[in-house]
């Protein structure tokens, strides 16, 4: 056995007892003191500088590291965020920066989590910070205590799906929390606080829209994914981009199981039957629109044959696509009630995009789904519609129409 790996495997063995005894103490868990303390509940270190390197594994890490702009710093993410683009706009620009600073730039072992193996690799590394999702700590624990004993700096970030809080639509305290221990963990406050003043300028510019609207639409959004893509009958109770945009969810008051996190669930077609109302519109994800074909779908989707119906923006796509979201509600804007021309709709959504990732123009020089990378210049968001033409053979936003035997024609 490689001596490396012997290591790895006692210190291991060693530290379970220590995170045994963690557990048994409670100082493990939980978050009482604000900002100063990460997801986990652990003691934040700021880093003194990322000469090393940062490795971001697990679900959201890399995703966080882009909008803070280190996505060039990064020596290691997630087998997640390998090739798989899709509806996650933040590897259009963040992905091609890790790789052109790092051309051999690693991959954990594992989807959205991290091996034995993967620990070897992290500590050989030796990475000024390691991040990666708090759950770490329960799924993981062993793997965490070999960082911790190789005297790694290792900080934990949440999962955070709903984080507008409804009705004020102030950034929930997760969030807010999330940026601030970004920002002092990387000792970057001030790129902290642009991100919250761009949640939040861009918050009142969708509500100061949504404003003009003289007559209130209601509608329904399926096809929305969780684990995987699902189909018409995939919905939620509270879509924040029609909350933002000032469309009514006709599913608000409906009861059904729903994914914890993410909080989308699948509803009956008796329940989605006694809601729809005369002027209701039909809106289903890009993400999960191509399984809107088997015989429950297109039952379905006769209930919305005659309603306007469109494409909306990919709204989770492993994990809250944030910036999405507050694209989805200019889309919706756009479509539901017409207040803003094409021209200006792009206009609002390559500013949502440069404000998170630094760039509304798509950096991607990789092939992903099997589509090339583009010879010219395209936006984020042309290169996201590319892909999903090119995969799941939809757009990410327009016009689509539902006859009476529930076929969607795009």
């Amino acid at each position: 056995m490689n001596r490396n790996v012997v290591i790895v495997v006692a210190v291991v063995a060693i530290i379970a007892i220590v995170g045994a005894a963690i557990a048994i103490t409670g100082d493990n868990g939980g978050n009482d003191s604000g900002s100063e303390k990460d997801f986990a509940g652990m003691e934040i270190v700021p880093v003194d500088n990322l000469d090393n390197g940062i490795v971001a594994v697990g679900q959201d890490s890399f995703r966080w590291v882009t909008y803070f702009g280190l996505a060039d710093k990064c020596v290691m993410v997630d087998m997640n965020d390998k090739t798989n683009y899709m509806g996650k706009s933040f590897m259009y620009v963040g992905k091609a920066q890790a790789l052109t600073a790092h051309p051999d730039l690693k991959f954990t072992t594992t989807n959205c989590g991290v091996t034995p193996q993967d620990v070897k690799t992290i500590i050989e590394l030796d990475p000024s910070i390691v991040i990666v999702p708090a759950d770490f700590e329960i799924n993981y624990l062993q793997e965490m205590d070999a960082l911790r004993a190789a005297g790694l700096n290792i900080f934990h970030i949440g999962y955070i799906y709903t984080f507008l809080e409804e009705g004020s639509f102030d950034m929930t305290g997760d969030l807010v929390m999330q940026i601030d221990t970004m920002s002092k963990v990387l000792n970057m406050e001030d790129r902290g606080q642009e991100l919250k003043d761009l949640i939040n300028s861009t918050v009142s510019d969708i509500l100061s829209i949504r404003d003009k609207i003289t007559d209130a639409r209601t509608g329904y959004i399926g096809a929305l994914a969780y684990n995987g893509a699902h189909g018409i009958d995939s919905s939620i109770n509270y879509y924040m981009p029609f909350a933002l945009a000032g469309v009514e969810n006709i599913m608000e008051d409906a009861i059904t199981g729903v994914n914890e996190d993410s909080k989308v669930g699948t509803f009956s077609a008796t329940a989605i039957k006694e809601r729809i109302q005369d002027d209701t519109i039909l809106f289903l994800d890009a993400t999960g629109i191509y399984t809107c074909t088997d015989n429950t779908s297109l039952g379905v989707m006769e209930l919305f044959a005659g309603h306007e119906a469109y494409v909306a923006c990919p709204y989770i796509w492993t994990g809250m696509n944030y910036e999405n979201v507050l694209v989805g509600a200019y889309q919706i804007l756009h479509d539901a009630y017409g207040l803003l021309t094409d021209e200006e709709l792009q206009k609002k959504i390559d500013a949502v995009y440069e404000g998170f990732l630094g760039s509304s123009d798509s950096l991607r020089n990789e092939t992903a789904s099997s589509i090339a990378p583009s010879e010219t210049t395209v936006s984020v968001y042309e290169d996201m519609n590319n892909l999903y033409e090119g995969r799941r053979h939809n757009p990410i936003h327009g016009a689509i129409s539902v006859d009476g035997k529930g076929i969607v024609y795009l």
